[in-house]
């Protein structure tokens, strides 16, 4: 009988010593590389940037921006008038980036302005920037001119340009890309997808900011 009792116990000690070789180790968190809260939510946005969060509102209740992009000062190529896209906060507002020589901001503006027939003129507002140094004024209301398209076409300027860039990555300045923001009434601020946005992706997207 004791020799079977032993033989009990050699074999319970065996088990017990291979459950714990197999258990996985216990894990410092404080030693860990990377850490990521099971809460955690990693699924990636939409777009490639995130909506910046709602400014404060100003003083008359309506959104305030305050980035450098927004506060620079622009000169309507057209009618010369000055004006800021901070100014425009209530309504939203299509910012398009764009060169003269690009074929594919030409067919984007088209497009956009097939949206816009299709939007109150009241709730948006619809600002073309020419981010291309070796481009002017004077050139750039010509071919406004020449396509009859609406909104406030200006020339961006390299403060504003850098502006854009730092807050958006360089590919805010690539035209062929199509790069477009919309700012919302709230005030968010939301890059779109890069590449050619139809006029039905164009109303979408207004319509979902405020329009």
């Amino acid at each position: 009988m004791s020799d079977t009792r032993s033989r009990l116990l050699i074999l319970a000690l065996v088990g017990l010593a291979i459950a714990a070789c197999s258990a996985p180790p216990a894990v410092d968190p404080a030693g860990s590389a990377v850490s990521v809260p099971a809460t955690s939510d990693t699924s990636s946005p939409s777009i490639g940037v995130a909506p910046s969060e709602p400014p404060p509102a100003s003083a008359d209740g309506s959104a305030a921006l305050d980035q450098a992009w927004a506060t620079a000062s622009l000169t309507d190529v057209t009618t010369g008038e000055t004006f800021r896209i901070a100014d425009l906060a209530g309504s939203v507002v299509i910012v398009e980036t764009m060169a003269i020589w690009c074929s594919n901001c030409l067919a984007q503006q088209r497009d956009v302005q097939a949206a816009l027939a299709r939007l109150p003129a009241d709730r948006v507002v619809y600002v073309v920037l020419d981010v291309d140094p070796n481009e002017d004024a004077s050139s750039l209301a010509e071919y406004q001119q020449a396509h009859g398209f609406d909104g406030r076409y200006a020339i961006a300027g390299d403060d504003l340009a850098r502006a854009l860039a730092a807050e958006f990555g360089d590919q805010v300045l690539n035209p062929p890309s199509t790069p477009m923001l919309i700012v919302g009434t709230d005030g968010t601020v939301t890059p779109t997808d890069y590449g050619h946005k139809s006029a039905d992706d164009i109303v979408a997207l207004a319509e979902a900011h405020g329009a």
